[in-house]
C-alpha cells in the first residue's frame, strides 16, 4: 500500500513538473525585445522617416508623416521620424546616422535636394533599403522611387484658377484675368508645377495672365506673404497657387486677410482659411507612402524602379470636400469634373517640364 502511494505521488509530481516546464517554455516564446517582435513572436518591420526640413508645414512633409503613422497603426510598423532642420549642411550626417544605427528595415526620404546624398549613401550601404519620394533615383537595387505627375495636378489647379478669375459669381474676383503662382525655389520640379498650372489656365482661357515669384526656400512664410500681397494688390491677381511647403502658409494668410482666393498644395488646406482657400492640389504623399510600406512588408516593392503616379492612379487631384462644395459655384465644379475626367481617360495630355 505504501509503495502504491509513493508511485501515485511520484506520478503526480512528474505531471506537475511537465506542466511547469511547458509553461516556462511558452513564456519564453512570448518574450520579445521591445520594438522588434510582435505578440506572436514575429519580427515587426521598422521604418525611419528622414525629413530634410521640419514638420509643421500642414502640407508636404506632414503628408508623408501621415502615411508613415498610418503604416505604424495599421500594418504594425515600428516607426521613427527624424527632423533634419533647414541647414542643409546637417543633412548628410543626419541621414547616415540613421543608416549606421541599423535600426530600420527601410528608410523613407525624398525631394530633389536629397537625390545626390541618397544615391551616395545607397551605394555605400547596399544592404539598407530606401523609399524615395517626389523625385527619381533609378537603377539602384536598394532604392524604390515614387514620383507624382505634379504637372497633371497643377493643370487642374490652373484650370480652376482660370475659372475663378473669369467668374461672375465669385464676388471677390476682379475684371482682370490675372492669376498668381508662388514657388518655394526655382528648381525643375517646382517649375513642373508651374508649367502644368499655365497649361491648365490656358486650356480654359488663352487670355489669362500668369504672374509668378519664388520665395527662395520652403520655410519662409513671411516672404511668401510679402510676395503674394504684391500679386494681389499690385498685379491684380484674383487667386494665387502656392507650391512652397511651410513658406506657402504665408500666401494663404495673405489671401485670407485681403478677402482674395488661393489654392493650397500637397495636403488638403481648404480648412485653414475656409472660403479663401477654395481648393488644394493634392499630391497624395500620405496614401502613396502607406501603399509603398504595405508593399515592402509584403515583399512586393519593386526596388530599382521608378513609379509615376498621376490623376489616373489617384496620385494627384483636387480637394473637393464640403468646403469646396460650399464656396465654389456649381458651374465651376461641373467644369472641373469634366476636365478631370478628360485627364483621367487621356483626352487631355499635359506636357511635363521634366521631360
Amino acid at each position: 500500500m505504501k509503495r502504491s502511494m509513493n508511485r501515485k505521488w511520484l506520478a503526480i509530481g512528474m505531471v506537475c513538473l511537465m506542466v511547469l516546464l511547458a509553461a516556462c517554455g511558452k513564456t519564453g516564446t512570448d518574450v520579445k525585445t521591445e520594438g522588434t517582435a510582435s505578440g506572436d513572436g514575429a519580427k515587426k518591420p521598422t521604418v525611419g522617416y528622414y525629413v530634410n526640413s521640419t514638420l509643421g508645414d500642414k502640407s508636404f512633409f506632414d503628408s508623408v508623416k501621415r502615411g508613415v503613422d498610418q503604416a505604424a497603426s495599421e500594418l504594425g510598423y515600428e516607426a521613427k521620424t527624424i527632423e533634419g532642420g533647414n541647414n542643409q549642411a546637417d543633412w548628410p550626417a543626419g541621414l547616415e546616422s540613421m543608416i549606421t544605427s541599423k535600426k530600420y528595415d527601410v528608410i523613407v526620404v525624398g525631394t530633389s535636394q536629397m537625390i545626390d546624398l541618397t544615391k551616395e549613401l545607397a551605394a555605400k550601404y547596399p544592404d539598407q533599403k530606401f523609399i524615395f519620394y517626389d523625385d527619381a533615383i533609378a537603377d539602384m537595387p536598394n532604392v524604390y522611387s515614387m514620383i507624382y505627375s505634379q504637372s497633371e495636378g497643377s493643370f487642374l489647379a490652373g484650370a480652376f484658377a482660370a475659372l475663378v478669375t473669369t467668374s461672375t459669381e465669385l464676388t471677390n474676383s476682379n475684371p482682370e484675368k490675372v492669376i498668381g503662382f508662388i514657388g518655394g525655389m526655382n528648381v525643375p520640379i517646382i517649375n513642373d508645377f508651374k508649367s502644368g498650372y499655365e497649361q491648365g489656365a490656358h486650356y480654359i482661357d488663352k487670355d489669362v495672365q500668369i504672374v509668378s515669384s519664388y520665395i527662395g526656400n520652403f520655410y519662409d512664410a513671411p516672404k511668401g506673404k510679402e510676395l503674394s500681397l504684391a500679386m494681389y494688390n499690385g498685379q491684380k491677381a484674383d487667386i494665387v497657387y502656392q507650391v512652397a511647403a511651410a513658406g506657402g502658409l504665408g500666401v494663404l494668410e495673405a489671401g485670407s486677410e485681403l478677402g482674395k482666393y488661393s489654392i493650397g498644395v500637397d495636403s488638403n488646406q481648404n480648412g485653414l482659411y475656409p472660403g479663401s482657400v477654395l481648393t488644394s492640389m493634392l499630391k497624395n504623399l500620405d496614401s502613396s507612402t502607406f501603399r509603398a510600406l504595405q508593399m515592402f512588408k509584403e515583399d512586393k516593392l519593386p526596388f530599382g524602379k521608378v513609379e509615376l503616379l498621376g490623376v489616373k492612379e489617384d496620385g494627384v487631384g483636387l480637394a473637393a470636400d464640403k468646403l469646396y462644395e460650399e464656396h465654389v459655384p456649381q458651374a465651376i465644379r461641373d467644369k472641373m469634373k469634366e476636365v478631370e475626367d478628360k485627364l483621367r481617360n487621356g483626352e487631355i495630355k499635359v506636357e511635363s517640364a521634366l521631360d
